[in-house]
């Protein structure tokens, strides 16, 4: 009985631990995929002219 009660406290543990592996390398990914992608800062000002001619 008592084995029992060890055996499944340490699966519920070791997918506990496995979770958190999961999100950790996850979370590694993604801010090292972000970090790649060149994405342009907010300051830059996009200044574009349009000419219409009206037939």
């Amino acid at each position: 009985m008592v084995k029992t009660y060890i055996s499944h406290f340490l699966l519920a543990y070791m997918n506990n631990r496995y979770i958190i592996y999961f999100f950790v390398i996850l979370t590694i990914i993604v801010f090292t995929v972000l970090y790649m992608i060149e994405i342009p800062s907010p300051s830059v000002i996009v200044n574009e002219k349009y000419t219409l001619i009206p037939k």
